[in-house]
C-alpha cells in the first residue's frame, strides 16, 4: 500500500499525451496548413457567426462586439434572431476564447437561463436550461441529436472545434423531436473558409497544464471550388482532484465542394482520445457543506479512488457530411447525415454513503464504492429537408418540411461493489492510504437499441413586413429495447417500448418602433422512454412538456447591441432524475417551472462592450411519482437566482494599442438536493482576462477564472452525494496568425 500525494494534481495517473503533443506539433506545423473562421478569422474579415462576439484582436475593431444576429439552430431557417418568436442566445467562439472556455458547458456561464457546472466531472459535461437537464438528451451537434448513451460516458466536443453555441430556450420538439422542455444546446462547427488562414497556440495553466492546438483552412483550388480545414489539439493536464488528469487528443479534417452558387458539399470526420480519471468526488454534505466535528472540512484535492485501478477512457469517432442543393429561387433541398461510435471504459473505487462516523478526533472514513463499466455505443442519424420560399399578397412565407431517422446501439458490461465498509474499504479523507480496496467484477451485460423517425413541417409567416408568424407540427414514433444478461444465472430480462407523439408550436411576434419587438408562443415537448433501470423497478414512461412563453426583444436600428426579455411558464410530466453513482432513477409525477430571463450585449462604444444577464427561476415538483414522494419540493440543482455580467474594453491608440481587458461576475443562489433536506449556500466567482496583440501575428493571453479561488458546494444529489465547484484556473495562451 502507499499513501496519496498532495503534490502535483497528475501525479500517479498515466499519460499518453506527450507522444501526441509531438505529433501535433509537427501536423500544425507543415506548410499546406491554413486556417480561419470568425473565431480564428484575420483582421477585417467579417464574422458570419452571431450574438454575442467578444473579439481578442487588436487588429481591427471590425470583427468586435455582437455580430449579425441570426441563428439556424430555433427554426432551421435563417431567420434573425430578433424575428423569431423564441428566447435564443448565441455565444461564438470569440467569447469562448474570451472567457478561457475549456469545455463547452464552460461557454454557458454567462447565458440567462442556463445553470452549468454543478457537477465538475471530466466524463461528461452537466448543465440546464429553465430547471431541466438538458445536456444529455438535447444536446446537438451541426443540427443532429448527439443522444445520451445510457452509460456513464457522454459525447463531449471540443469547443476549439466550434465556430458557435446556440442556447434555445424552451421546447423545440417540434423541429428536432426528442428533446427536454428545458431547450436545447446546438453546438456549429468551424466550417472550410476560402481565404487562406493559419493558427498555432500553446497553453499553460495550473494543475499542469500543457495544450497546443491549430486550426487552419483554405482553398485546394484556385476557383476556390474546393476547401478544406484542419482542426487538432492536443492537451496534458491534471485537475483540482489529485491523481485525476485531463487529457485529451482530438484532430477533426473537413472539406467542401461547391460545384457551383447552389451546391455545396461538407464531409467531415472527428476523433478524440480522452485519458482522464474522476474529478467529481461523491462527497457528504458533512465535511464541505457543514464543519466536521474538528472544525475542518474534506480537502477539495481529495483523491477517492485507487491508484492503478481509477481511469476514464473515452474514444470518440464522428463522420458525416452536409449537402445543399438550391433548385432555383423557391426551392432549396438539404441532407444532413452522420455516424458516430464511442467507446468508454470507466473503472472507479468512489465516494458513496457519507462517512462511516463523525468522531470528535477521527479518524474520518469515507463510504466508498466500486464500479466497472466497459461500454460501446454506435449511432446513425440523417435529417432531409425541403425548404421553399414563396410569397401570396402581404404573406412571404418560408416553408421547411423534413424527415430525420436515428437508429443507436448501446452495449455495457457492468459490476457494482457494496458500499458498505465490509464489501468495499471505507477511506481517511485526511490521511488517505491506498491499495486496500476490492475490484468489482462484471455482473450484468446489456444490450440497449433505439430507433426514431419523424416527419415535420413548419411555416414560418412575414406578414405586412411587421409580423412574424410561426406554425409548426411533428409526428414523432420512437422504439426502446433493453436485454439484461445477469452473467451469474444467464438469465435474461428484457424491457421495452414503443411510443408515439404529435408536438407543435405556435408563434407571433410584432415588429414594432425603435427596434422593439413583443412576443408570445406556446410549444410542446416529447422524450421517448429509456432504457435505465428504475429505483424499484420497472420501465419509465414517455416525459411530456409544454410551455407559454412571452417576450421582448430590442435591437436599434444600425446598432450591434441586443436585448431580449422572457417570462415563462413551463410543465413536464414524468421528468427522470438518474444517481450519477448507482445509474438507477426515479420518476416524478409532474414538475412546474416559471420565471423570467434577461439577456442583453451593449456596444457602449466600439471598443467597449457589456454582457449582462439575470434569471429568476420558480420550480417546483407538483406532483409525485412512484419512489419519489417529492411533491412541493424544489428540484436539484435549480436555483432560485441567477445573475453575470462581463465587460471588456480594447485600447486602440497609444502605446498601449493591442491591450484587452475582461472580467465578469458570475452568481447563482442557493440549491436543494433531491429530497430538500441539504440546502447548498450560493456562491458569486470573478472571472478576469487580459490580452496583448502585436507585431501583426502574435497575441498573448491569460485567463483567472474564480479569479479568488473560492471553495464552495456546486451542488448536491443527497446529503452524502455533494460536488465542489470548479476551483482557481489559470491559463496563458501563446498564439501564431498568418
Amino acid at each position: 500500500m502507499h499513501r496519496g500525494s498532495t503534490g502535483r494534481p497528475s501525479q500517479g495517473r498515466p499519460s499518453h499525451q506527450p507522444l501526441a503533443l509531438t505529433a501535433l506539433a509537427l501536423a500544425v506545423s507543415m506548410p499546406c496548413a491554413q486556417a480561419q473562421d470568425s473565431g480564428t478569422a484575420r483582421a477585417g474579415t467579417a464574422a458570419e457567426v452571431q450574438l454575442p462576439t467578444v473579439s481578442v484582436r487588436a487588429d481591427s475593431v471590425e470583427n468586435y462586439g455582437p455580430a449579425n444576429k441570426k441563428s439556424v439552430s430555433a427554426t432551421k431557417s435563417d431567420v434573425p434572431i430578433a424575428d423569431t418568436p423564441q428566447s435564443i442566445s448565441v455565444i461564438t467562439a470569440d467569447q469562448m476564447r474570451a472567457q478561457g472556455a475549456q469545455r463547452v458547458e464552460e461557454a454557458l456561464r454567462y447565458s440567462a437561463g442556463v445553470r452549468t457546472e454543478p457537477i465538475v466531472d471530466t466524463r461528461r459535461s452537466t448543465y440546464m436550461i429553465r430547471g431541466f437537464t438538458v445536456s444529455q438528451n438535447s444536446q446537438y451537434w451541426d443540427g443532429l441529436k448527439l443522444p445520451a448513451s445510457g452509460g456513464y460516458g457522454g459525447w463531449e466536443l471540443e469547443p476549439y472545434s466550434l465556430e458557435r453555441v446556440d442556447v434555445v430556450r424552451g421546447p423545440s420538439s417540434v423541429l428536432y423531436g426528442q428533446t427536454s422542455p428545458g431547450g436545447l444546446i446546438n453546438q456549429i462547427s468551424k466550417r472550410p473558409q476560402a481565404e487562406r488562414a493559419n493558427e498555432i497556440n500553446l497553453s499553460f495553466g495550473n494543475y499542469d497544464r500543457k495544450e497546443i492546438s491549430g486550426d487552419f483552412t483554405g482553398k485546394l483550388d484556385q476557383d476556390g471550388k474546393v476547401l478544406y480545414r484542419l482542426t487538432a489539439l492536443a492537451r496534458d493536464s491534471g485537475t483540482q482532484t489529485n491523481m485525476a488528469g485531463d487529457d485529451r487528443f482530438f484532430i477533426a479534417p473537413q472539406i467542401t465542394w461547391r460545384p457551383s452558387d447552389a451546391t455545396s458539399f461538407t464531409a467531415y470526420a472527428q476523433i478524440y482520445h480522452d485519458n482522464a480519471g474522476n474529478s467529481a468526488n461523491f462527497l457528504p454534505a458533512l465535511g464541505t457543506i457543514t464543519p466536521l466535528a474538528n472544525g475542518s472540512k474534506i480537502p477539495t484535492d481529495l483523491f477517492t479512488g485507487e491508484p492503478g485501478f481509477d481511469r476514464f477512457k473515452r474514444e470518440q469517432y464522428l463522420a458525416g457530411y452536409e449537402f445543399s442543393h438550391r433548385l432555383n429561387d423557391t426551392v432549396t433541398l438539404r441532407q444532413n447525415l452522420r455516424y458516430g461510435h464511442m467507446y468508454v471504459s470507466y473503472e472507479n473505487i468512489g465516494g458513496n454513503g457519507g462517512l462511516v462516523a463523525n468522531p470528535p478526533n477521527g479518524p474520518y472514513l469515507l463510504r466508498r464504492i466500486g464500479l466497472r463499466s466497459n461500454e460501446s455505443f454506435d449511432l446513425f442519424t440523417v435529417d432531409n429537408q425541403a425548404q421553399v420560399k414563396v410569397r401570396h399578397g402581404i404573406f412571404d412565407h418560408t416553408i421547411l418540411t423534413g424527415i430525420d431517422y436515428s437508429r443507436s446501439t448501446f452495449n455495457r458490461l457492468r459490476g457494482l461493489t457494496g458500499n458498505t465498509p465490509a464489501a468495499q474499504p471505507p477511506l481517511n479523507i485526511f490521511n488517505p492510504v491506498y491499495g486496500n480496496f476490492v475490484a468489482p467484477n462484471y455482473q450484468t451485460d446489456e444490450d440497449t437499441t433505439r430507433s426514431q423517425i419523424g416527419f415535420y413541417l413548419q411555416d414560418m409567416v412575414r406578414i405586412s413586413e411587421r409580423f412574424m408568424l410561426q406554425l409548426a407540427g411533428r409526428y414523432d414514433r420512437a422504439k426502446v429495447s433493453t436485454d439484461t444478461r445477469a452473467l451469474s444465472t444467464n438469465a435474461v430480462t428484457r424491457t421495452g417500448s414503443d411510443d408515439g407523439k404529435f408536438t407543435g408550436r405556435a408563434g407571433l411576434l410584432w415588429e414594432g418602433p425603435y427596434g422593439l419587438s413583443p412576443y408570445v408562443s406556446y410549444s410542446t415537448s416529447f422524450e421517448p422512454a429509456t432504457a435505465v433501470p428504475l429505483f424499484g423497478g420497472g420501465t419509465p414512461q414517455p416525459t411530456t412538456g409544454k410551455q407559454y412563453e412571452a417576450g421582448l426583444k430590442w435591437q436599434p436600428a444600425g446598432s450591434r447591441s441586443f436585448a431580449q426579455l422572457s417570462l415563462f411558464d413551463l410543465t413536464q410530466a414524468n421528468v427522470l432524475t438518474t444517481s450519477p453513482v448507482s445509474g438507477f432513477s426515479s420518476q416524478l409525477g409532474e414538475v412546474r417551472s416559471r420565471g423570467v430571463e434577461l439577456e442583453g450585449t451593449w456596444s457602449v462604444t466600439p471598443n467597449f462592450n457589456l454582457l449582462a444577464s439575470y434569471t429568476y427561476t420558480d420550480a417546483e415538483v407538483t406532483k409525485a411519482g412512484p419512489n419519489a414522494p417529492n411533491a412541493g419540493k424544489t428540484p436539484q440543482y435549480v436555483p432560485r437566482h441567477m445573475a453575470s455580467l462581463w465587460a471588456d474594453y480594447r485600447l486602440s491608440g497609444g502605446f498601449l494599442a493591442g491591450v484587452w481587458l475582461g472580467g465578469g461576475v458570475r452568481y447563482v443562489s442557493k440549491t436543494y438536493d433531491q429530497t430538500n433536506v441539504t440546502e447548498v449556500p450560493g456562491f458569486t466567482l470573478v472571472d478576469l482576462a487580459a490580452s496583448y496583440s502585436f507585431a501583426r501575428h502574435y497575441t498573448l493571453r491569460l485567463n483567472l477564472n474564480n479569479l479568488f479561488d473560492k471553495t464552495y458546494v456546486a451542488a448536491c444529489d443527497s446529503a452524502t452525494n455533494c460536488y465542489y465547484g470548479r476551483r482557481r484556473t489559470i491559463i496563458g495562451t501563446v498564439t501564431y496568425r498568418w
